[in-house]
């Protein structure tokens, strides 16, 4: 028997994939349900019928609002809830049942909780809380051809509207109306996840959009709520210039009051920041942090605006400040009287919680605030169990505070057990738990991903200790771990029983595991077996052959040594051959085999000399490769080379440089940096670079002036302003960024590349 308090409107088009699993959510209420189909090519109408569905024909006519209209005059029940087929509900729904009876007659409409996911990871959503829910046969009906718009007939009336089939993420009020009425928050909530990144690149619905709001602003050019929907459209495609130029422009069209104004400011602070213009972004958020004071996501840009221009302290204080923005609940779901939190913002999940606390830990571990930074970390998590930022920053400051491997992941398990036995720490405000429950197994894996995560191999196999565990660990991570471990004798044994029983080819094979089992192969001197080969692509089978076979012939002076086939004079005009020799270096340096990279290079050397140009060149790549993975003094050793022969690029005076400042050497650095500059004139983190030097060497010069000195009192205000810019321009991100695993790198010189453990 359908109950006559609640009903459910759709309209729908090709959406049989979807629809199923939305009504499966609604359907042990026995609810009305009416589904207006635009014109499905599939089996939409036939799987509504099939949930007891009034199924209503409609032809598109490019309007939302009038297909959306069709069936409201058909309702028999009290309440409508609008849905569209990409949504579900998650939880609330008896609730709701029981709470509608008691909403008081003189309140019409009520919002609902929607989750509207952008990524895959439980975090990666945007909270928002529009209207959904209405009386039926009350006057109200949508308006717009898109994003339409809940109006009201008869008097005048401020009436809250929202984006009918856009992203869920915005909600609206009728610019037509001044005032705005808070609606109450229904126990309902609801995922969306039309708007995937997978399904976004697509770009069928954005494409969709765009020419809707086009037609739109034909009609009304300086329309301020449909220039900033154009700009979000804009931000769907990727072009983001243009949605820059669509939301300046609105913002400066639009009302102070309008409702959609903090979203729009708020988007338009993203795309800003996103483009790196930090300047434009500081004056918007600026002013705008103070507007909407209880807004987090605001205070959360700005702090990261700030902590780009290298005012780290300023940003520390706004991302406290986003932390203040959280807000209680009771028990009913409402704000509590002493919340100063508009629910009607469009936020993104944990930006007054996880998203916050981890960005102050990561500040506070830039300025050495070691203990600090792991409370913080932890706070996050406390908000968010599953949030992998703040697991790997965890571990990651852990291992800077000189824990050991082992204390580590004793940390990270007591962390686990305290989330198991107090079964929270993945809710927060407007926030609903992930389909799926965390189990202690869940966490023991998770926990031995974030140990590799952070370098530690050898503890993270040590914890696989049993078969059950070893089979939640894939098999080419192990794999993985093993070569890095430098237990090559063990990955290799692992690497032929996995891929001999798979059979797999080059298509099914993904490039980097192909490259871990020749690694494996080569770091215990042994020849690719033809298995091996049978997993290449046709067009690069010849390539791994003469790499295989020119490594095990490589004499003690590899760069003396001249090609000796037709097969090999062939591959050094080849890119194909390039791309593979390149790949194979990089992920042997990864993997931590430096002595293979370091013959593999001179292998490629040799393959691309005529075509590559000098071998300065191919050892300049070389150093930047381990640059990057944290072989600092094994990088700076091959430069000190490369400039002793040649003139280095940029990039590699500026790693030089900045090696000497990590020394204490800034008169050298400044040096590097400046010949840098000449290079690349607006290469920004040499001209970072260059005033930290500049700073530290006037400090030095007024320190050693106090010591003869000390009564000169305008030389100790000079030293401590100097002190302040000295902060300033360290805070800007100049150097490069090395955690844990690059940081266990940097202590390796050139003479101390790892030994396999080869047999015999």
């Amino acid at each position: 028997m359908q109950n006559r308090l609640l009903g459910i409107h759709m309209i729908v088009q090709n959406e049989e994939h979807h629809l199923p699993r939305c009504l499966d959510s609604l359907k042990h209420i026995g609810t009305e349900c009416f589904i207006t189909d635009t014109g499905s090519s599939d089996r939409t109408s036939e799987i509504a019928r099939s949930y007891g569905a009034t199924v209503l024909h409609a032809r598109w006519e490019d309007d939302f609002a009038h297909a959306r209209n069709i069936s409201l005059p058909l309702a028999s029940t009290e309440w409508v809830l609008c849905l569209d087929a990409d949504e579900y509900v998650t939880q609330g729904l008896e609730e709701l049942l029981n709470y509608l009876p008691k909403v008081h007659k003189s309140i019409t409409r009520l919002r609902i909780t929607i989750e509207n996911r952008y990524g895959e990871g439980v975090e990666e959503s945007v909270i928002s809380q529009p209207v959904r829910l209405f009386r039926a046969h009350q006057g109200y009906r949508y308006k717009g051809r898109i994003h339409e718009q809940l109006v009201r007939s008869g008097p005048c009336e401020p009436v809250r509207y929202e984006a009918g089939d856009m992203d869920k993420s915005e909600t609206y009020i009728d610019e037509e109306h001044l005032l705005v009425e808070t609606e109450p928050l229904a126990p309902l909530c609801l995922i969306h996840d039309g708007y995937l990144d997978s399904a976004i690149a697509e770009e069928h619905k954005p494409r969709r959009n765009l020419k809707l709001i086009k037609r739109e602003l034909q009609d009304d050019p300086k329309q301020p709520f449909h220039l900033y929907n154009l700009g979000v459209t804009y931000c769907q495609l990727g072009q983001i210039e243009q949605a820059t130029e669509a939301f300046g422009e609105s913002l400066r069209l639009t009302e102070l009051h309008a409702p959609y104004r903090p979203t729009l400011v708020r988007d338009y602070g993203k795309v800003l920041v996103g483009l790196e213009r930090y300047e434009e972004a500081h004056a918007l958020l600026a002013v705008e942090r103070h507007r909407y004071p209880s807004y987090a996501d605001l205070h959360l840009l700005y702090g990261e605006t700030l902590e780009q221009q290298g005012l780290e302290e300023r940003a520390y204080q706004s991302y406290a400040r986003a932390t203040d923005c959280r807000v209680a609940l009771d028990s009913d779901g409402q704000r509590n009287s002493g919340s100063t939190l508009d629910a009607s913002y469009v936020t993104e999940a944990g930006s007054d919680s996880y998203r916050a606390y981890t960005a102050m830990a990561r500040l506070a571990q830039k300025r050495g605030f070691l203990n600090e930074s792991a409370h913080l970390y932890g706070l996050a998590l406390d908000s968010m169990s599953v949030y992998a930022p703040a697991w790997a920053g965890l571990a990651d400051v852990l291992q800077q505070s000189g824990e050991t491997d082992e204390n580590i992941a004793e940390t990270l398990l007591a962390r686990c057990r305290g989330i198991g036995e107090s079964g929270h720490g993945d809710l927060v405000r407007g926030e609903m738990s992930h389909p799926c429950a965390v189990t202690n197994e869940d966490h023991l894996v998770h926990v031995i991903h974030v140990l590799a995560g952070c370098g530690a191999y050898e503890q993270s196999l040590n914890m696989l200790d049993s078969i059950a565990r070893s089979a939640r660990i894939h098999v080419v991570d192990r794999i993985h771990w093993l070569l890095c471990a430098n237990r090559v004798s063990d990955a290799l044994q692992l690497a032929e029983e996995h891929w001999n029983a798979e059979g797999m080819d080059g298509v099914s094979m993904q490039a980097e595991h192909r490259m871990n089992w020749a690694l494996a192969c080569w770091a215990n001197g042994l020849r690719l077996t033809e298995t091996f080969l049978a997993t290449t692509y046709p067009e690069e089978k010849d390539v791994w052959k003469v790499m295989d076979r020119l490594l095990h012939q490589l004499p003690k002076e590899p760069r003396y040594m001249e090609p000796e086939s037709e097969e090999q004079k062939l591959l050094q005009w080849g890119r194909q051959a390039q791309l593979v020799a390149e790949k194979i270096v990089q992920q042997a340096i990864k993997t931590g085999q430096l002595t293979l990279a370091e013959q593999l290079h001179e292998l490629r050397a040799i393959m691309m000399r005529e075509h590559q140009g000098t071998s300065v060149t191919v050892r300049r790549e070389l150093a930047s490769l381990l640059y990057c993975h944290g072989y600092t003094l094994v990088a700076a050793n091959i430069l000190i080379q490369c400039m002793t022969e040649s003139e280095l690029d940029a990039e590699g005076l500026f790693w030089l440089g900045e090696t000497l400042v990590a020394k204490g050497y800034p008169d050298q650095a400044l040096s590097l940096f400046e010949q840098a500059l000449e290079r690349i004139p607006d290469l920004q983190q040499a001209r970072a670079g260059a005033a930290v030097c500049y700073l530290q060497i006037a400090m030095e010069a007024i320190r050693q002036e106090l010591v003869r000195s000390p009564s000169a009192g305008s030389l100790a205000a000079q030293h401590t302003a100097l002190e302040q810019r000295l902060r300033t321009a360290e805070g800007i991100p100049w150097r490069t960024m090395f955690h844990a695993k690059e940081r266990r790198n940097q202590l390796a010189s050139g003479t101390d590349f790892p030994m396999h453990d080869r047999e015999g």
